[in-house]
């Protein structure tokens, strides 16, 4: 204590200023959040007044290695899970007692903070979720006990007065009373009293089983709609929102600009616009963003202010208070001298920095070579990011396997923005080599699979996107020869024939959907359902399938089992498939029932895609087709049961087939996969 006492003697000894307790400005409080959950921190700050700082760390240790000893400070710390609570509120209040503490801890756990609050080990327990009124009325309580044990132990006696150390950390000290001259043996007799006390409130909560180890809160996920995002696409959404949470956790907020948990939730976003947990995360985000404003404004430091607001404003230029904000910034707008403009730049904002320099330009409160640097700059940065938009959204519709459709949303149409707007030939070289490679290999599978209008649709594509002439002219004469061909009686076997037979030797039988022996198979039945080889063929695919069956039963999988006994059945009926029908049946009897849902609470990674029966399409007839289903544990759908349909049997096994070979993110119950029933209609409409 001796050179707090000095630093008390050398204050004596300077002549008093007259009303210095009345002119001084009025000193804030460290409000000190200890959390590593910095959801509270959000939920916290916005109910703070402009007298209190806070500040936020991760641990007890954290907040004991980075502030002085006897700092006056309320001390909010986050207990949720903690099994040794005398033993840290012990710790605070040796290094401080002039901590107030307020114990955060989840609801209905306020009959363990009984003693504690008995013995004035803390000041208060708020439970999690916050309470305004009742954080208020913590933080008051915890103000006055602050105020109180400063005076009584003497701010100067403790550290009290202001010094660089503890404004580094962001701790103001409290004022000491101008008379508060204390016995020497007074901070020695506190100390060892809260010693006592702590000894006494480790055996009391020990008695009383202490303060049980709260359940970590799971976060809410927002129900996600179902949408048309491929098994690729799906698989690198839930990886970026994964990485965006990581960078959420270690405060990675808005920087790095590349691997930051904006950055990152936007690409989630650009891949599956209506994703829920990205819009969340970023509702989360801008909540931390505008806490951080006010802090940063709080302790000076413009540009992290300036930069939070205005990737604030980038998510929800909506949000009310972003005026209040802007008011206040609006009044320090000549400490900030260009720096608010290149926030915005730097945020891409460039209609609120063109805005702002035309407001600079007009007060002439920059230099006028000054604004034009800086609209040179949000020019230049302004191109970059239309440029690099262009790209990303060529690069995730390619992801999407949108290429061409819808004709104004897909890689194809993206491309020929990106060349109009003037991005350089070099910049899209690398994916507009890729435009071209798969639209030349889906003509070339058109071609082969003799669906000429769709060749034709793909020839006019790949001349709009400005691929090789060469290339498209040999297509041209492929697509001719093949035209010729088929009004040629076709000579030996259909290519679909010898395709189903390289399939079933390579025991592709069902798998991949569009490239197995099932596949060619019904390709052959629609295209020439007379051909010899047909039957034969037909029963051989049957019969493998069946044995698959047979596998899933004996391995007591009989969702996967129900699936293949339906892609079976499309092959037309025989004995073993009846018999396998039949043991499925008894199965199903003696296995408990499957939890049923709603089809709009699952996740489509694998859309449906409808083939419209030939015989509705010639006379026009529209309809629809109820089905009940069962999504299996890992996403594949099985037990397809039509239950109605307009007009009756018109559509029922074209809709089978659809949802065949439709695929769900698997449902979690307890934490594993598990099956699930549910119910669809498919409408079949003719287009306009």
């Amino acid at each position: 204590m001796q050179s707090a006492t000095r630093q008390s003697e050398a204050a004596a000894s300077q002549p008093a200023e007259p009303n210095s307790a009345h002119t001084a400005k009025r000193a804030k409080l460290s409000v000190l959040l200890v959390t590593g959950d910095d959801l509270l921190w959000p939920q916290i700050g916005a109910h703070l007044n402009s007298e209190m700082v806070l500040k936020q760390v991760d641990s007890v240790d954290e907040l004991l290695t980075t502030t002085p000893a006897g700092q006056p400070a309320v001390v909010l710390w986050d207990a949720r899970g903690q099994t040794d609570a005398a033993t840290v509120l012990s710790r605070l209040q040796l290094h401080s007692p002039c901590f107030a503490v307020v114990a955060l801890d989840d609801t209905g756990s306020a009959a363990a903070w009984t003693n504690p609050i008995a013995l004035r080990q803390i000041i208060a327990q708020v439970a999690i979720p916050v309470l305004p009124d009742e954080l208020k009325a913590a933080i008051d309580s915890g103000r006055e006990e602050v105020s109180a044990r400063t005076a009584l132990l003497g701010g100067d006696g403790m550290r009290g007065a202001v010094s660089p150390g503890a404004a580094a950390h962001g701790g103001v000290m409290l004022p000491a009373p101008s008379n508060a001259r204390q016995s020497p043996w007074l901070p020695a007799a506190i100390i060892a009293g809260v010693l006592i006390a702590a000894v006494g409130a480790f055996l009391l909560v020990r008695h009383n089983a202490g303060v049980k180890p709260a359940p970590a809160a799971s976060p809410i996920a927002a129900p996600q709609p179902a949408g048309k995002v491929s098994a690729a696409a799906d698989e690198k959404v839930d990886l970026l929102i994964e990485k965006a949470q990581q960078a959420m956790l270690e405060r990675h907020f808005i920087d790095p600009a590349d691997s930051s948990a904006l950055a990152l939730y936007r690409r989630a976003l650009a891949l599956d616009p209506d994703n829920g947990e990205a819009h969340q995360g970023l509702q989360r985000l801008a909540e931390i963003l505008i806490a951080r404003v006010q802090s940063a404004l709080d302790e000076r430091k413009f540009d992290m202010a300036l930069q939070s607001l205005e990737s604030a404003r980038s998510i929800n230029p909506a949000d009310g208070r972003l005026a209040a904000l802007d008011e206040r910034i609006t009044s320090l707008r000549a400490e900030f001298g260009p720096a608010q403009i290149l926030a915005a730049i730097n945020a891409q904002n460039f209609d609120r920095a063109a805005l702002l320099l035309d407001e600079a330009a007009r007060s002439k409160s920059l230099s006028n070579a000054k604004v034009a640097q800086l609209r040179d700059e949000l020019r230049r940065r302004h191109e970059e990011a239309d440029a690099a938009n262009f790209l990303k959204l060529i690069d995730t519709r390619l992801q999407q396997d949108k290429l061409t459709e819808p004709r104004n949303d897909s890689a194809a149409y993206y491309l020929t923005q990106a060349r109009a707007a003037g991005v350089s030939a070099a910049a899209l070289q690398p994916l507009s080599q890729e435009i071209y490679k798969r639209l030349l290999l889906s003509a070339r599978t058109a071609i082969d699979q003799r669906r000429f209008t769709d060749a034709d649709r793909l020839l006019v594509d790949l001349r709009s996107v400005g691929a090789a002439t060469a290339a498209i002219a040999g297509l041209q004469h492929d697509l001719i020869a093949a035209r010729g061909q088929q009004s040629a009686p076709a000579a030996g076997q259909p290519q679909s024939l010898d395709l189903a037979q390289s399939r079933l030797a390579q025991g592709k039988i069902t798998e991949p959907d569009n490239d197995s022996a099932l596949f060619y198979v019904n390709q052959l039945r629609a295209a020439d359902p007379k051909n010899a080889a047909l039957p034969r063929l037909s029963s051989t695919v049957q019969a493998a399938i069946l044995d698959q069956a047979r596998a899933a039963l004996d391995a007591a999988q009989p969702a996967k089992a129900d699936a293949l006994l339906q892609l079976a059945a499309g092959l037309g009926p025989s004995a073993d498939l009846a018999a396998l029908t039949q043991r499925l049946a008894q199965t199903k009897q003696a296995a408990p029932g499957i939890p049923e849902v709603a089809e709009a609470t699952l996740t489509r990674v694998k859309g449906i895609q409808v083939d419209y029966p030939p015989d509705a399409l010639r006379k026009n007839v529209e309809g629809w087709v109820e089905l009940e289903y069962v999504v299996t544990a890992d996403g594949k759908v099985a037990s397809i049961t039509a239950v109605n349909s307009n007009p009756s049997g018109v559509f029922d096994a074209a809709a089978i087939r659809a949802l065949s070979r439709v695929r769900y993110k698997p449902v979690l119950q307890g934490g594993k996969p598990a099956a699930v029933g549910t119910k669809i209609r498919i409408a079949f409409k003719l287009s306009k």
